[in-house]
């Protein structure tokens, strides 16, 4: 396969490097060369990208898509009351509801340009055989509260899977898992070198009620059992403090945030993402789920990103496109830790590539960045290529 021309490449790599007029050249599923008139190698298919902006596909740190039917079923309530409402409607998903859930969720992903995803919720072996079937990236996890969960989400790890899924592990939050099970979730995590993911910060009950129970912060207290760790993601981090910071940035642990989500269901307050960025630590984006959301589009989740933390600072300057974008690329990617496959177009690396444009709200481009920033809507693209693989061409699936 040729991307032909590309009118701009924006690669994401060490160098955030922006190329015009050139190709991309990918074989057996990896970027085989980028270069100038590549069209001599003779591929069996080429896809004009004359005027186009070509970047890797998008990363998506957060969310269950085995809630798909439910999105729109709870709007108005705050986390803990929209749990509530929602835990009765999620009893009657079974596996064969949730698989069908995952994959019309995965092909609203893909629409709007997401080629890795991580995905947490009940029935894992039913979303991994969508993810099987749609032939994007899936990290996998079943939630873990208890005991009985934790040897469920093991057996799941230990399962043969399809080529583009791996596993994860996760414990639901601090407040929903008893300590010896966090500690086994860690512990296991490090065994089989396993992403390991948990919700913390989330609302600020959360934080008073676990600083009553624990005598700690959130944080600290995760830092106190080993929880934190390269391998570990945190989820939300909305009510936490610089001190808490330094932990995660000390452990380098990641982080995701899901602005779209946490404004929606009212968490108050704001991540403190500049201070995050400033201490070094990694952090990527994520939708949540449709339920809380209520879309999958990650070009959506950029600019509320962006405009949020510039508005709450009262600095334009707070946080720039440019890091907007590596959040949802290739620090996203670092966050799940398959980096060195995707996040980036670079020679080697996995062909994981979305073209946008060129329509009417793109234009006219004097910046690619800002445009796919400030300007751009996941249904903006036209093509997605996952894998090696055209999922998405010219708007239109392919699979």
């Amino acid at each position: 396969m040729l991307l032909k021309n590309c009118r701009y490449i924006i690669t994401q790599n060490g160098s955030r490097a922006i190329l015009e007029k050139s190709d991309i050249l990918v074989q057996n599923g990896k970027i085989k060369k980028i270069g100038k008139a590549l069209f001599a190698q003779s591929p069996a298919e080429i896809i004009d990208c004359s005027e186009k902006i070509v970047m890797p596909g998008l990363v998506n740190t957060h969310t269950h898509l085995g809630m798909h039917s439910l999105k729109g079923a709870c709007d108005d309530e705050e986390l803990f009351e929209w749990l509530e409402r929602l835990a009765k409607e999620e009893e009657k998903l079974d596996a064969k509801k949730v698989k069908e859930n995952t994959k019309a969720g995965l092909r609203e992903a893909i629409r709007f340009g997401t080629t890795t995803i991580y995905d947490s919720y009940k029935e894992p072996m039913a979303r991994a055989q969508a993810f099987g079937e749609a032939g994007i990236n899936g990290i996998i996890s079943s939630t873990i509260t208890g005991t009985e969960s934790f040897s469920r989400a093991v057996k799941f790890s230990e399962s043969s899977l399809p080529e583009n899924v791996a596993p994860a592990i996760a414990a639901n939050s601090i407040y929903a898992c008893p300590e010896d099970v966090l500690k086994k979730v860690a512990k296991y995590s490090d065994k089989k070198r396993l992403l390991r993911r948990i919700h913390v910060g989330e609302t600020r009950k959360e934080r008073f009620d676990i600083l009553e129970k624990k005598g700690k912060l959130a944080v600290e207290y995760l830092d106190s059992i080993g929880f934190l760790g390269k391998t570990c993601l945190l989820v939300h981090c909305i009510w936490i403090t610089k001190g808490e910071i330094a932990r995660i940035a000390k452990a380098k642990a990641k982080v995701s945030h899901n602005p779209v989500s946490n404004m929606k269901l009212a968490s108050g307050g704001v991540m403190p993402l500049a201070e995050m960025l400033a201490a070094g630590v990694c952090a990527g984006l994520g939708t949540d789920s449709v339920a809380s959301n209520n879309n999958l589009d990650m070009f959506e989740e950029m600019k509320t990103a962006a405009l949020l933390h510039r508005h709450h600072k009262w600095d334009p300057k707070a946080i720039s496109a440019q890091q907007i974008l590596d959040m949802a690329t290739i620090k996203g990617a670092q966050c799940l830790c398959v980096e060195k496959r995707t996040g980036s177009i670079e020679v080697g690396k996995q062909a994981d590539i979305i073209t946008l444009g060129p329509d009417e709200n793109l234009l006219p481009i004097n910046d690619p960045v800002s445009s796919m920033v400030f300007s751009a809507n996941g249904l903006n693209v036209d093509d997605v290529i996952a894998r090696g693989k055209i999922l998405l061409r010219e708007k239109s699936f392919f699979f």
